[in-house]
Order: structure tokens, then sequence, then C-alpha cells
């Protein structure tokens, strides 16, 4: 078995194209009438509309799926982020034994993560 789909639920695709592309860097590979495809090298990367947000209360006390995005710098992509207004769980970022990390929102309640592994 390997993971090869993600898919979030998202009550506005416009909103999302914004937020996954213009914000994140995201390429739009597909639209359709009630779904979004983005590019991503790892796997299929998707976007399906729904009817309402979700909700961050107890973000890590509650079961969920986050999708952990990669970066080469914590730090930078964090306040690069942060300047265009990314909502942070974590008012800095943080660690555990795996990596250096920081929650955030996307614009309906999805909770990722952008990481640093520790080499």
């Amino acid at each position: 078995m390997k993971l090869g789909l993600m898919m979030l639920f998202v009550p506005d695709l416009n909103e999302a194209k914004r937020f996954y592309c213009d914000i994140l860097g995201f390429r739009l590979k597909a639209e359709e009438n009630h779904a979004l495809e983005f590019e991503h090298p790892a796997c299929r990367f998707l976007a399906f509309k729904c009817d309402k947000n979700a909700s961050t209360d107890n973000y890590s006390r509650i079961a969920r799926s986050v999708f952990g995005f990669e970066v080469a710098s914590i730090d930078q992509s964090f306040n690069e982020l942060r300047s265009k207004g990314v909502s942070f769980l974590h008012s800095a970022p943080t660690e555990n034994t795996f990596c250096r990390y920081a929650a955030f929102k996307d614009p309906f309640g999805n909770v990722h993560e952008i990481f640093e592994p520790k080499i």
C-alpha cells in the first residue's frame, strides 16, 4: 500500500484556489464543477466542494488527518506564510523527535503543518 491521494473538503472552491495556489504555491492541474486538482509530486491532491467549514477546536486532542508539507527552512516558511495572512495554531515553530513544525489552518478550518525534518 502507498499514499496515492490527498483529499480535502472545502465549501468555497474559488477561495480554495486562491489559498492553495496563490498563498501556498501549488499549481492548479484541473478544475471541475465540484472539484479542483492541484499539482503535487508525491500523489494526487484534490479539493472537493462540501457544505460547511471544519473546526480546529482541540486540534491535537481530537482524531483527524493532517497534511504535512516539507519545507527547506521552517523559520523562513513560517514567516513568509504569516506575512501572507496564513493563520497558524502555533505562535512559533516547535519541535518533536522527528522535525520542527508549525500547524496552520486553511480558510475552511482544515489543519495542515509545515515541517523541517531533523537530520
